[in-house]
């Protein structure tokens, strides 16, 4: 059972809410079984400074086929009126069981 990792950063455009992103990255041989982790995140407001109420972001496996794992990143980051935009980035770490 040969181990292989992959990151990919999503670029998290501005917007409000709770909102998501999928993606997907490319191993060299069949993919058996894979997890995806938070490597590393950073996100802002947009505008002047507020108050943080709410920090979330989760990660999940959406699906794998062959060597393709696709994965889903959700996040959320917000004040207590959840209407100010935030943009950033979120890093991923993808761990397979590979072929």
């Amino acid at each position: 059972m040969p181990t292989d990792f992959r990151t990919q950063t999503l670029n998290i455009p501005i917007g409000t809410g709770r909102r998501s992103l999928t993606s997907s990255v490319t191993f060299g041989s069949r993919v058996n079984r894979a997890n995806v982790a938070l490597n590393g995140y950073k996100l802002d407001y947009v505008s002047d400074d507020h108050h943080i109420n709410i920090v979330e972001v989760d990660t999940d496996i959406v699906s794998i086929s062959g060597n393709k794992v696709n994965f889903r990143v959700e996040f959320q980051y917000s004040d207590k009126n959840f209407d100010d935009p935030y943009q950033g980035y979120v890093n991923a770490l993808i761990i397979a069981d590979v072929a």
